[in-house]
């Protein structure tokens, strides 16, 4: 037998054919996107920390995501703008760091007056990430930001220049005056500052040069907060009406507006004050997007903000506004439209969205899933953070009020859906308040997509039903999305999915005492995206269930209690990964 090996081995040789050799690099590679956590159709790098997305624009073709990431760790540190590319919003592929921290910084010497100050105070000294009274170390983190297309060389580094606008963030020694203790004067400590600097890729942003980092575009001494450690997140878009670019930055408990006609030069406009949970936690990643009401020729501007603490479900989430925009302020539609924001998303897991830019009649979103409130409690590895779906949003005309919608991009279910598979129509009769379940036999799995449209009368109206997702074998593990039709709540239950610390506060209330409601569930190995309505309402949820055992807990089934429930249109389909070599 090893002589016929050999035999064909060195005729293959002769003809110029060599085997495939799997090399030690290749076979680790493998090893990635299998962990048992791992989500399979949602966005994470290969490995170490991610977080917010940046800079979404699609430019030739392809869609870039951008992204805070830490190239050294799987933890919060370093922060960096990753990079991932697509062709159809589904299928990413990692790409080399695209704009790295800041590593050659000069001394910097400035005097400004911050809020808690009662006069302007000194700082001075080399920036530093990470403090040493002996060593700073020169370098400043690169924050959130956005991307746009300078398709007319407005801003002359030619045409179809990519330009990102980015956060700098560093510490620096302060001191209120010079002389009057020793060298160092009277020596305050060490405070954080933020400024707003600019990178162009002339290369379909493959790579980035620093524009001038050493003189930020928008530097710290013209926050109008006076909040130096919280002014951030640049967002910026293209106003059509008035022929500028418009700049939304994050200052602590307000927006700051400015604009520009060169993308260089930026003059402050106007604030939106918050008027909604002041002070509970800073206002982050703004983004003012122009949309036409649907139906209409009608235009209105869409305020998206993330909140560190107060969300829905706890902790952080996001929220939105509708008004307009006169080129200089932004104005809600009405006097009680601040004290009274909308919620994108309502479960725990939503945050830091942005859209994308450059895509004509389509407003798409993304989103970091996570939450600050508990994110140190998430122990994957060798990755640490996913992004949601894409969702494409629309605005519509409700009553009095505009109104966000959302629903996975349709390239989801397009590229992925391995087709569609009837569940059947059924009803649960149940007698109690137990729960009755119907189990669903002919379907299972770690990563779908399933909807089911239900219904009931008043006279018979159910406590709960909904779907049991992620059921282990023995039936005693399981993640529940319902919907009480007394309270009129959609919720999220993980406490009975083997979690040591699971939570039950993900739910939003329907409006309209409705007598049926559609679920539609994307189900990956760690998440849920529940879509009520067609994108009426959404909750996001990270979700590890079953710890021991969490790839065979597969089993689907509906259920409800104490009343009767009619059950039609229940359909599912199996996704693909999109890690499949």
């Amino acid at each position: 037998m090893r002589k016929i090996v050999k035999v064909w081995i060195a005729l293959l040789l002769i003809l110029g054919i060599t085997l495939p050799v799997l090399s030690t690099k290749a076979k680790a590679e493998d090893a990635y996107y299998q962990e048992p956590y791992r989500d399979q159709y949602h966005y994470s790098a290969q490995q170490n920390w991610l977080n917010d997305p940046n800079g979404l624009i699609k430019y030739d073709g392809v869609y870039h995501m951008f992204y805070q990431y830490n190239p050294y760790g799987n933890q919060w540190g370093n922060m960096t703008w990753g990079h991932a590319t697509s062709t159809d919003l589904v299928h990413w592929k990692e790409q080399p760091v695209a704009i790295p921290e800041s590593d050659d910084n000069a001394w910097v010497d400035f005097w400004m007056k911050t809020k808690d100050d009662a006069k302007p105070v000194h700082y001075i000294g080399r920036p530093t990430t990470n403090w040493d009274a002996g060593n700073p170390n020169g370098k400043r983190y690169i924050f959130s930001g956005s991307v746009i297309l300078d398709k007319d060389n407005v801003a002359g580094f030619g045409k179809n220049t990519l330009i990102a606008y980015y956060t700098s963030t560093y510490q620096v020694a302060v001191r209120d005056d010079d002389y009057s203790k020793d060298s160092w004067g009277n020596y305050l400590g060490v405070r954080e500052v933020q400024e707003q600097n600019m990178a162009y890729s002339t290369d379909g942003g493959k790579t980035f040069t620093k524009y001038n980092h050493q003189n930020p575009v928008i530097p710290v001494t013209q926050v109008p907060t006076s909040d130096a450690g919280n002014f951030r997140d640049p967002k910026v878009v293209y106003d059509e009406a008035n022929k500028q670019w418009v700049m939304p930055l994050v200052s602590g408990q307000e927006v700051d507006i400015f604009t520009s006609t060169n993308l260089k030069d930026w003059t402050y406009q106007s604030a939106v004050k918050r008027e909604h949970d002041v002070g509970n936690g800073v206002w982050e990643c703004p983004d003012l997007i122009p949309m036409k009401v649907k139906g209409t020729n009608q235009t209105k501007w869409v305020l998206s903000l993330s909140v560190q603490q107060g969300a829905p479900a706890g902790g952080s989430g996001m929220q939105y506004f509708v008004g307009n925009f006169d080129g200089k302020t932004f104005i809600p539609e009405t006097k009680d439209t601040m004290k009274n924001p909308q919620w994108l998303d309502y479960g725990e897991d939503f945050y830091a969205g942005v859209t994308f830019g450059n895509t004509p009649g389509r407003t798409i979103m993304l989103g970091w899933m996570s939450n600050w409130s508990y994110v140190g409690e998430q122990k994957t590895s060798p990755w640490h953070g996913e992004m949601t779906l894409p969702r494409e949003l629309s605005l519509e005309k409700q009553g009095d009020s505009y109104v966000l919608k959302q629903q996975p991009v349709g390239e989801v279910d397009d590229t992925l859906s391995q087709g569609t598979i009837s569940l059947g129509d059924r009803k649960i009769n149940a007698t109690s308040k137990i729960y009755k379940t119907s189990q669903i036999n002919n379907f299972s799995g770690t990563q779908y997509k399933v909807s089911a449209d239900f219904s009931w009368k008043d006279k018979k109206k159910p406590n709960r039903f909904g779907f049991n997702l992620r059921e282990s074998e023995d039936g005693s593990k399981y993640i529940t999305v319902g919907y009480d039709p007394r309270s009129q709540l959609v919720y999220i239950d993980r406490t009975t999915d083997g979690e040591s610390i699971s939570r039950s506060n993900s739910k939003v209330k329907l409006e309209g005492n409705p007598t049926n409601v559609k679920l539609t569930i994307y189900v990956d190995t760690s998440s849920i995206e529940v879509f009520v309505n067609d994108g009426e309402k959404v909750l996001t949820q990270v979700v590890y269930p079953n710890p021991d055992h969490p790839l065979d807990s597969k089993k689907l089934s509906f259920f409800a209690s104490n009343g009767k429930v009619t059950i039609t249109h229940a359909i599912a389909s199996h996704f693909k990964s999109i890690w499949e070599k």
